[in-house]
């Protein structure tokens, strides 16, 4: 069964490039946010309902993927979090398909929102980036999921990412 090497956080903590950046350095899969793909066809725009289908979808490209080692920019953890500041509530397909990931096989990497925030227009939460870390950190204690808390700015942010995935996703082989 694949280990996954997850990167999830508040928006503009560099999740896309550092996974991108791993990805390369390490060899392994990376599973893009597929969350991007979907509002790009909706020009940006989306519902309560939207939120499903995009956790369905993202779901299935993981499933799909049988490499030995995956990195992945973010995943349904993500969508929870964002279901429930948005809306108030988390569909329980996206409950129950967490309540399934294996916790041996999965290593999150949290970005701490500890770097200036950047424009993009799939953006939101420019002003909300601390609480919704710490909505991240709290559901990851919460499920029992082994994560450590990236950190720093340009190059220590990546070598801090580079030390964790040595130390405690790639030694556990």
């Amino acid at each position: 069964m694949p280990r996954k090497l997850i990167l999830i956080g508040p928006e503009s903590t560099g999740k896309t490039t550092l996974s991108i950046y791993l990805s390369k350095l390490y060899n392994f899969d990376l599973i893009t946010e597929y969350s991007r793909i979907y509002l790009s066809k909706t020009s940006n725009s989306y519902s309560y309902e939207d939120l499903k289908k995009i956790a369905i979808k993202q779901n299935q490209i993981e499933k799909d993927n049988c490499s030995e080692k995956i990195i992945m920019d973010t995943d349904l953890l993500t969508i929870k979090i964002w279901s429930e500041f948005k809306y108030g509530l988390c569909d329980p397909e996206i409950e129950k398909i967490i309540s399934s990931y294996d916790r041996k096989k999965r290593y999150y990497l949290l970005l701490k929102d500890d770097i200036k925030w950047e424009y993009d227009p799939l953006r939101e939460s420019k002003n909300n980036r601390s609480e919704i870390f710490s909505l991240h950190k709290s559901l990851l204690e919460k499920k029992g999921f082994n994560y450590s808390i990236i950190s720093g700015i340009a190059k220590n942010r990546t070598n801090n990412a580079i030390k964790v995935v040595e130390e405690r996703f790639l030694s556990k082989n």
